[in-house]
């Protein structure tokens, strides 16, 4: 749940197997020094980091480290910021693999780093076991949501459906997933998106995009493209439930665009939602 880039993480509880302060100094390797960077910088949501919230072990690693730079200021970063998201799923998905959801519940994970475990996950069996479990019956909805994240971008039709219909039943982890779309896709700030994602009940009546200069006509033109994107079959589906809010039915692109998704989808619980939006009406209204 993405969000997806700009989502708000918590700090996690005990990291002590990522960095132990009383560890020999020479027991801090390249690989464990560039994790920590990469899990402070996700859990922060920075770019960077500035040199005085790095213990001096693992600076004297980044220090020398082919893909880690220093800013003008000082602050450590990684020469390609897309590292983050790969080294955090990484981590997390050597915690899924060991029957753990320990990791994946500390914050909501972002679309990228969804990517990069599912990708993982995609021939793992055990792995889907647990995330779907975890999907269902996970004590947060942080986990639950990150879980049918996972699942959705698997790329299996099945998973697809699982996922969507897990969401949509789960108030919680479903506000969380369309908070998360509105936010990468509209490039709202996550607050604004969850307002968003508030307001796409059956029972709404009033969706509004009005901060910041955004249009309905505007945002039901990005909603209606993120139905091609073929890598989240939940997020296709979330973009149904937020273009069924602001979309003129009668407009030729829109129902152009929809009816494009229709002849490509895999999914039938996103046929059940493109429907839906053709027919006037939220696809959480079907059921």
């Amino acid at each position: 749940m993405a969000c997806e880039d700009t989502l708000a993480r918590r700090s996690a509880p005990n990291l002590g197997f990522l960095y132990d302060q009383s560890a020999p100094a020479h027991l801090i390797d390249d690989h464990k020094a560039v994790e920590w960077l990469a899990w402070h910088l996700w859990q922060h949501r920075k770019d960077d980091l500035d040199s005085s919230e790095i213990p001096q072990p693992i600076a004297q690693r980044l220090n020398t480290h082919p893909h880690v730079t220093r800013t003008a200021g000082g602050s450590y970063r990684f020469t390609d910021p897309a590292l983050t998201d790969v080294l955090v799923a990484h981590r997390v998905f050597g915690d899924i693999a060991q029957g753990s959801g320990h990791l994946l519940a500390t914050a909501q994970t972002s679309h990228a780093t969804d990517l990069a475990i599912s990708t993982l996950a995609a021939n793992n069996e055990g792995a889907q076991r647990g995330l779907t479990a975890w999907m269902r019956r996970g004590a947060t909805a942080v986990l639950r949501v990150n879980s049918a994240g996972i699942l959705a971008k698997v790329g299996a039709a099945e998973l697809g459906d699982a996922a969507i219909s897990a969401i949509r039943s789960d108030r919680d982890a479903r506000h969380l997933y369309v908070t998360a779309v509105a936010s990468r896709v509209l490039g709202l700030p996550w607050e604004r998106a969850a307002h968003l994602s508030g307001t796409t009940s059956p029972q709404a009546d009033s969706w509004t995009l009005d901060d910041g200069g955004h249009k309905r006509e505007w945002a039901s033109q990005r909603l209606a493209a993120e139905l091609k994107n073929s890598r989240d079959a939940a997020a296709r589906w979330c973009s149904a439930v937020l273009l069924a809010n602001c979309i003129d039915v009668e407009n030729a692109r829109t129902r152009s665009a929809l009816m494009f998704a229709v002849e490509h989808e895999k999914c039938r619980e996103n046929l059940r939602a493109y429907a839906a939006v053709l027919a006037g009406v939220t696809p959480l209204s079907i059921g």
